[in-house]
């Protein structure tokens, strides 16, 4: 085949499978409605729910290569990846990302792939899956930190940038792509970000109106920044406060995960449950690879940190009198109260697990 053919060929293809895929333009889920079409965000979901089948069927070549080189979602003949989430950095001359620059705290560009790579190696499904979460959260956040700089572009020069803050492909459309990353964008995506702290909320009673706590904040800050993103409400100080405002609560579902994490250790180690076991130190680590760096950035003291951090990955954590002490002692220090992070429900946290009475009399708070 000629290359001309060849190139033929590949375009024709690229066209019917973008004419084939549906559009989220103008559709509604989980209370945001879209501005522009992100079904390829949408897709990588796909994609998590098939690395997370192979993990379980202990297929980790599978799940490093779908990671690696992505598998359904499509942005023109190539594939989008989890792999790009994670290793992406901002261009050194390019505008700030104070957001996505917060998670590599100082360390270089690769950090976060490498240790997705090294957990699969070893065969650590868990903390795999934990963090491509983290990758997602963390290009999530660069998303955000885009449309920002979109905004700042059309204020600029508003008579020759409308196309910084158009729905297709301005600030609205980043919007959209970080919603994508949160909440999954499909009924049928597997445990999302959203999902994830869903499940968080349930467990330490912090769900109020049918509604978790921080999914309710997060929903409403994803509707606000697309609202200041887009004209004629465009705002760009309206917009930085809602970035600012979506590190505070990511930060309560981060102390919120460590504490769950941590609970759910001591619990699995009192029930003789090796594989919760793993699991929940796996939760430990994936939580913490995300809260440490927002405490740093704003700007915690080192020694409350360190005792939160010496309490959660005990070799046997203590909720009662280590974990719960060092996270009262960080929320205070933030001005937040620990209802807010909730306390854990031990027959929630253990469902399924097969406990003794006497290992669940032991657990409860």
């Amino acid at each position: 085949m000629s290359r001309s053919v060849l190139v033929a060929v590949l375009a024709a293809a690229s066209l019917a499978l973008a004419v084939a895929q549906p559009t989220t333009v103008g559709t509604r889920f989980d209370g945001f409605s879209y501005a522009s079409n992100v079904i390829g965000y949408v897709n990588m979901t796909a994609d998590l729910c098939d690395i997370q089948a192979a993990v379980a069927a202990g297929n980790f070549d599978e799940a490093l290569s779908i990671y690696s080189t992505g598998k359904n979602s499509f942005s023109g003949l190539a594939r989008r990846t989890f792999f790009r989430f994670a290793s992406y950095a901002p261009s050194a001359s390019g505008a700030p990302e104070p957001l996505h620059d917060m998670f590599t705290m100082g360390r270089n560009s690769t950090w976060l792939d490498e240790a997705i790579k090294a957990a699969l190696a070893r065969g650590d499904g868990h903390l795999a899956i934990g963090l491509i979460h983290v990758a997602t959260m963390k290009y999530m956040l660069h998303e955000v930190d885009e449309g920002y700089n979109k905004i700042a572009n059309y204020l600029a020069d508003p008579a020759n940038g409308t196309s910084f803050i158009n729905d297709a492909s301005g600030a609205p459309h980043n919007v959209d792509e970080g919603f994508a990353l949160w909440a999954g964008g499909s009924a049928d995506a597997c445990q999302t970000l959203s999902g994830v702290a869903a499940k968080l909320a349930k467990d330490m009673g912090t769900v109020f109106i049918n509604r978790p706590f921080v999914n309710t904040a997060v929903t409403g800050l994803w509707n606000e920044l697309l609202a200041t993103a887009r004209l004629p409400t465009v705002d760009i100080q309206a917009y930085a406060d809602a970035r600012k405002h979506f590190v505070r609560v990511l930060t309560i579902a981060g102390i919120q995960g460590v504490a769950h994490s941590a609970y759910s250790v001591q619990a699995a180690q009192a029930c003789g449950n090796e594989e919760q076991e793993q699991m929940a130190q796996a939760g430990v680590l994936t939580h913490w690879a995300y809260l440490e760096p927002m405490l740093v950035y704003r700007r915690t003291k080192p020694e409350i940190m360190s005792a939160l951090a010496s309490a959660i990955t005990a070799a046997r954590p203590n909720y009662k009198t280590k974990v719960y002490p060092a996270v009262r002692s960080l929320l205070h220090s933030m001005g937040r109260s620990t209802r807010e992070v909730g306390t854990p429900d031990v027959r929630d946290v253990t469902e399924g697990w097969g406990c003794s009475a006497r290992a669940i009399k032991s657990l409860t708070l």
